[in-house]
């Protein structure tokens, strides 16, 4: 079978080796499809330009699927007979049977930012309890379901940083693999953590639609301009609401208070400006909103636990010994979850 077949559309993770990482661009679309360990991931990013389909090919065995939705509006997903509509923001979890696709259509003149994580059924243990029926059931199902039925679960600030880190994160070659496959454990884990919730007092927040749409609309825009200068009066005025019901709606929503949110933002987008860029300090202080790189290390250590120069020191290459057949018993065992 054929990894990825353009003219129609259809790819596959079911041929991909450990640590493959494939990309794709097709008409208005770039796809990657990754396999570290026993975790598979797509990422699906279109333009505004032109709808898109694609169909994820049936696989030999049962598997979990989580669906992240970080952009994008009107996103149709099927899982068997069942369709799920997602917007930004929104994410959910799919189980496929062997033998079965998985279909996703985005409308024309929406552009879309999907990550969608795969595991066998077969690859996890997990003694879900009593206490936990939902992930128990869905676990034990043998048909083609979602998760989540009523309503989808909403991106928190850890899954998006994780994903952030999966997608743009670079570690030294012997250990990008390793890194990558804990990454993706950790989004998986962090996902069934918060579903096994979904529900209850602490699991999900309901809010209104208008105002979750204001608390979208604030995270919008603390990420299109890292630089700028805000205040929570300024923002709440901004997409009409007031300082306090924003304060609550955020972090009820995100886990974390709009300026933590902001700070953790900037934080992110520095390191990666300061590992793959190779920008000064200074410079890089500027691009996410520091007036002074003094200001902006002081953060960055409180973030990170260590300065930015340090990412500026690092040169961390293989040492001769690890090379050959003895760096791959070193990654195996760095490799191993």
């Amino acid at each position: 079978m054929a990894e990825f077949s353009l003219e129609r559309d259809e790819f596959t993770h079911e041929v991909l080796t450990d640590g493959a990482i494939h990309k794709v661009a097709t008409a208005g679309s770039d796809v990657t499809i990754s396999r570290f360990g026993i975790f598979c991931f797509y990422q699906f990013s279109t333009s505004y330009s032109s709808g898109y389909r694609f169909r994820v090919l049936a696989q030999p065995r049962p598997e979990i699927r989580l669906i992240f939705v970080s952009k994008g509006q009107g996103v149709h997903i099927g899982c068997h007979r069942e369709t799920k509509v997602f917007s930004s923001e929104e994410s959910n979890c799919s189980f496929v049977k062997e033998g079965c696709s998985q279909d996703l259509v985005i409308p024309s003149g929406e552009a879309c930012e999907l990550f969608m994580l795969v595991v066998g059924l077969a690859d996890i243990s997990l003694p879900i309890a009593d206490s936990q029926p939902i992930l128990r059931n869905f676990l034990q199902t043998n048909s083609c379901s979602w998760l989540l039925d009523e309503q989808h679960m909403l991106l928190g600030m850890r899954k998006i940083s994780v994903i952030q880190q999966i997608l743009h994160e670079k570690k030294p070659t012997y250990l990008q693999a390793a890194y990558s496959q804990l990454k993706l454990a950790e989004l998986f884990v962090l996902f069934l953590e918060k579903a096994g919730r979904f529900g209850s007092e602490d699991g999900s927040v309901q809010l209104r639609p208008e105002e979750l749409e204001r608390i979208r609309k604030v995270r919008s825009m603390l990420e299109d301009n890292l630089a700028a200068s805000y205040s929570l009066v300024g923002l709440a005025h901004a997409v009409g609401t007031n300082e306090a019901s924003l304060k609550k709606n955020f972090k009820a929503v995100y886990g974390t208070t709009v300026f933590g949110y902001l700070t953790a933002c900037r934080m992110e987008r520095a390191k990666v400006l300061l590992t793959n860029g190779q920008l000064k300090v200074a410079l890089v202080a500027q691009e996410v909103g520091y007036k002074y790189a003094s200001h902006f290390s002081a953060a960055f250590r409180k973030y990170f636990g260590y300065l930015p120069t340090k990412l500026l020191r690092m040169v961390v290459s293989v040492p001769a010994y690890l090379s050959g057949a003895a760096s791959m018993e070193v990654f195996t065992c760095l490799a191993v979850l």
